[in-house]
């Protein structure tokens, strides 16, 4: 499927919070101190580390169209910096991809060829780490 700009942005966005998902799940992330998780920007190939505490990370992950990633890797022209703390910041999505968000927002009901591309990159950012 043809995506636009925004639209494999907002994909490759989504497969780093399924990636971060996944370690969120952890049970050494469970002990309330900041953890490490992936910057979840659009720019291809970042790795880049972020340490949110669980609280922190739930803040973002309590809204679909929001994502935490470096204060230098916010895509000004696709996205809304809507907050900035010390190791981060908060971006907001527009909400014309609130359909695309919500089908690969993995605490959802993740479906169809956007979730599918999403989660086969989450799994290329999981062998990565791990090999």
């Amino acid at each position: 499927m043809a995506r636009d700009r925004a639209e494999r942005v907002a994909v490759t966005e989504a497969a780093f919070r399924i990636a971060n998902e996944r370690m969120s799940r952890w049970e050494e992330r469970q002990d309330g101190e900041a953890a490490s998780y992936f910057c979840e920007c659009g720019k291809d190939g970042c790795r880049e580390e972020l340490r949110p505490t669980p609280e922190e990370y739930e803040a973002v992950r309590a809204h679909v169209r929001h994502f935490m990633v470096r204060h230098d890797h916010v895509i000004g022209d696709l996205e809304t910096e809507i907050e900035r703390h010390d190791r981060y910041s908060v971006v907001e999505k527009p909400p014309y991809l609130q359909g695309l968000l919500d089908d690969t927002d993995p605490r959802g009901e993740p479906r169809g060829a956007a979730n599918d591309e999403a989660s086969e990159l989450a799994d290329q950012i999981g062998r990565a780490e791990s090999g």
